[in-house]
């Protein structure tokens, strides 16, 4: 085995529901073009921002353009939406396979831009809380959990591989040293496997 340590995210990368997160967002407020520009416009500032951050952003936003948005609890509500939708998404293909084969002989963690408590119930339903040695989520920075990873794991970075669709996952490894494989779509999983199974030299 190439790596002793491997760090996956979650929605996009062991489960197709990046696009149940992204669509959530709109969910949350009229669907008309002035409230979804600036949905849109703020997604793309910051793609891979938690919903703590982003969604206040938006209400700020509207508000300063005019444009009504009730008192109601915004990431509550995203929370609900997007728990019930997660729930229902397919895995991307071959992953429950890939962390039975990789379980026992590499360390293995999640680590999430959604907050832990929603993250653990996740992975809990899948029946795949077994196959992790740690699992992490908001409000823990991905840089810092692969640092953190490293130092605890005493692992030398080249021996870890962050695996992930989003910006602050290749972010996080390319900040501590480590190997960054994209997951651009939900079938690179299985190219990815392949790519774990390397001998190391």
């Amino acid at each position: 085995m190439r790596f002793e340590a491997i760090i996956f995210d979650f929605d996009g990368t062991l489960v197709d529901s990046a696009n149940v997160k992204y669509d959530s967002f709109f969910r949350l407020f009229p669907a008309t073009e002035a409230y979804r520009r600036i949905v849109t416009d703020v997604l793309t500032r910051d793609p891979d921002g938690s919903r703590h951050a982003v969604i206040p952003r938006m209400v700020e936003a509207m508000r300063k353009r005019g444009l009504d948005v009730p008192d109601d609890n915004h990431v509550l509500r995203y929370g609900e939406i997007v728990e019930a939708g997660v729930s229902a998404a397919a895995e991307c293909p071959g992953a429950s396979e890939l962390l039975e084969s990789l379980r026992g002989r590499v360390k293995l963690y999640i680590a999430s831009n959604t907050p832990k408590e929603a993250v653990c119930r996740q992975a809990e339903l899948r029946n795949w809380t077994r196959h992790f040695d740690g699992i992490f989520g908001y409000p823990a920075r991905k840089v810092d959990v692969v640092r953190d990873i490293l130092k605890g794991e005493r692992i030398r970075p080249d021996r870890l591989a962050v695996i992930g669709d989003g910006v602050s996952d290749e972010e996080a490894a390319r900040a501590n040293g480590c190997v960054f494989i994209r997951i651009a779509k939900p079938s690179d999983l299985a190219t990815a496997s392949r790519q774990l199974e390397l001998t190391h030299v």
